[in-house]
């Protein structure tokens, strides 16, 4: 047991830290509570109760299932989290090929990075920290662990198709394992290699999009929320729904500070890299990038301002919630030009800093993936009233990506050493 420990300290110091942040907060609130009082009537049957929610409420089977459980048993949560947190650990580490003794100094800087990219009290506590945490962090974790195939880790197979039937209860997380598996069979078909051991998962992710979309309960949900939320939904057509959810994500990662810090960091990830690369023009780019995120949180004007600007002409609720975006004003036309010249100008700057194919189709990957689940959004009445934990998908990709960076500029500063490998 010591020797495992030692051999694993970092996934287990990261777990044990995680588990302290989570025990510091109140275990049962917010949705936890309504859960622990209805399973009652189901005298503790936690299927029963799932079945009832998905035909009711709920597409996410699995787990509200857990979510019912441990509503009522906190310790067990408590333990599933320390598990949970060392595999995700232990997968980002051998994934990103830090397991290699060239690199075993450097593991703590993932587990840092990970403390900082998911603190429990501003992204798991939005309905509560068990609900929000079975509906996010778990499927992140064992997603995490999923995308371990990469490594070809054979042994743990089954194993692997057993997470990812959990984690794409979370309909963002199976649209991220459906863009991530179709890039995979696209490029072993490209490469003339088998692509056998990734059509499970290519077929699983289908699946969970289509058990969101056909759910009956999911259907009730919408109706209901449509009504309260946003009665206008209905009637827009989908290019509209998908240009307010382009504005509102595009909003959050420039002026909500506790979104844009991760994207900035990812920025800065690849703008370390391309000075260690000694590309000019992509420094410059890259640089002059992350000035117009950043300058207008110290009250100076940049482009970025008139997008905030334009938004918060809105018609808004007390909360701050837009009530209604469903104009045909040109309004909108600049922040949509303005963030697609941002997003074109980050994806031109990242492709030409990268110097193979591979970094490029992985880090592409990567970030259109997780700009989908976000834009996933745009297809729900709630729109702009969900909190930040629906960014978490898309977080969890950025967080890859600028690990993905700090490897490769460990390459460019260690000599001799193996790129890492993912087939």
């Amino acid at each position: 047991m010591k020797t495992l420990i030692k051999k694993n300290s970092i996934p287990f110091m990261f777990s044990l830290l995680m588990s302290i942040y989570i025990m510091s907060s109140p275990l049962r609130s917010g949705d936890a509570l309504q859960f622990k009082s209805d399973i009652k009537s189901f005298n503790y049957h936690y299927l029963s109760f799932a079945v009832f929610r998905y035909k009711n409420w709920s597409s996410r089977f699995l787990i509200e299932a857990i979510t019912a459980y441990f509503s009522v048993h906190a310790i067990q949560f408590l333990l599933l989290m320390f598990c949970l947190s060392f595999l995700f650990m232990y997968a980002i580490i051998q994934l990103l090929g830090f397991n290699d003794s060239r690199y075993h100094q450097y593991k703590i800087i993932i587990a840092i990075l990970a403390l900082f990219f998911f603190p429990i009290n501003l992204l798991f506590e939005g309905a509560g920290i068990i609900a929000t945490m079975a509906n996010y962090y778990v499927p992140m974790c064992l997603m995490a662990y999923v995308l371990l195939i990469f490594k070809q880790v054979t042994k743990t197979y089954i194993l692997q198709l057993l997470a990812f039937l959990f984690a794409i209860q979370q309909e963002q997380f199976a649209l991220l394992g459906l863009i991530i598996f179709s890039v995979a069979i696209g490029y072993q078909i490209y490469q003339k290699l088998s692509v056998l051991k990734y059509v499970p998962f290519f077929i699983l992710s289908i699946g969970g999009i289509l058990s969101a979309k056909l759910s009956p309960g999911n259907a009730i949900r919408n109706a209901v929320e449509t009504n309260v939320r946003f009665p206008e939904f209905q009637s827009i057509n989908l290019l509209r729904k998908l240009d307010m959810g382009f504005i509102k994500m595009s909003y959050d990662l420039l002026f909500n500070g506790s979104v844009s810090l991760f994207f900035i960091l990812m920025l800065i990830s690849i703008l370390i890299f391309s000075i260690i690369r000694k590309t000019l023009h992509q420094t410059i780019g890259l640089s002059t990038i992350i000035l117009i995120i950043v300058l207008p949180y110290l009250q100076l004007w940049t482009p970025a301002s008139k997008i905030k600007i334009i938004y918060d002409t809105f018609p808004k609720d007390t909360k701050g919630n837009v009530l209604s975006a469903t104009g045909h004003s040109i309004a909108t036309t600049f922040p949509d030009l303005a963030m697609l010249m941002l997003f074109i100008g980050i994806m031109l700057m990242t492709w030409t800093v990268l110097t193979t194919y591979r970094d490029r189709i992985i880090v592409f990957t990567l970030l259109i993936g997780g700009v989908a689940t976000k834009m996933l959004l745009s297809l729900s009445p709630t729109i702009y009233i969900s909190g930040i934990r629906t960014f978490i998908p898309m977080i969890f990709a950025v967080f890859l990506i600028t690990i993905y960076f700090i490897k490769l500029i460990l390459e460019q500063l260690i000599p001799h050493q193996e790129q890492i490998i993912v087939k």
